[in-house]
């Protein structure tokens, strides 16, 4: 499948494959957009502030966009990370993370390293995986997130391969409804950890 932009029923709104220079902008609007998100928040500790999402993100995404999995929509207004069947590999680990944010990883018990393995239990290595979207606050309800997300999608229905997601935004549950994906799991993270939906999309046909 192509790699240029791609504006297909997303208006004027294009998808590009961000480059590793471009990491930094985009992991600032991971930080704005998943500020209040229960995963990130527990991933550090409850303390997850705009800078340290925005740190981890960074962190945890830069194998990814060398890899080209990281995609950017609507001139840098939102960012998905889209990965392919068997490249879950080369997304950060826990363990990166801790060595980076040594204030979190001094106040760790394990909890959080074992919600990384039980989120991680759920994914599979046969589908197309969106590990993250996120859309910058004062760029939402223009279509952007659908954009990004329509174009995982296609890759995925091009292909004949699910797409998979979890989230742990109830709000979010609804929202990923509307592309065809259905709730397959759901239930709480270990150690009082957040609540998670699992979500399912069956390639489309008319996508591909």
């Amino acid at each position: 499948m192509s790699d240029r932009p791609d504006p297909r029923a997303h208006g004027s709104i294009e998808i590009v494959r961000a480059v590793p220079e471009r990491l930094p902008a985009l992991a600032g609007v991971l930080g704005r957009a998943l500020a209040s998100d229960p995963i990130f928040q527990c991933a550090l500790g409850g303390s997850g502030t705009v800078e340290a999402i925005s740190d981890m993100a960074c962190t945890l995404y830069e194998r990814a966009t060398e890899a080209g999995m990281v995609w950017e929509g609507g001139d840098g207004a939102g960012v998905a990370v889209w990965v392919p069947p068997g490249g879950a590999g080369l997304l950060g680990a826990a363990d990166q993370i801790e060595a980076r944010h040594t204030s979190v990883g001094s106040v760790d018990d394990g909890s959080r390293q074992q919600m990384w393995d039980w989120l991680e239990s759920y994914v599979t290595a046969d589908v197309w995986y969106l590990e993250v979207l996120g859309v910058d606050p004062a760029r939402q309800r223009k279509g952007v997130g659908s954009a990004l997300t329509h174009h995982g999608l296609r890759r995925a229905a091009a292909s004949g391969t699910a797409a998979f997601l979890e989230t742990s935004v109830a709000t979010n549950v609804p929202y990923y409804e509307r592309f065809g994906f259905e709730v397959v799991e759901e239930g709480d993270a270990p150690n009082g950890g957040p609540h998670v939906w699992f979500m399912r999309c069956e390639p489309r046909a008319d996508l591909s």
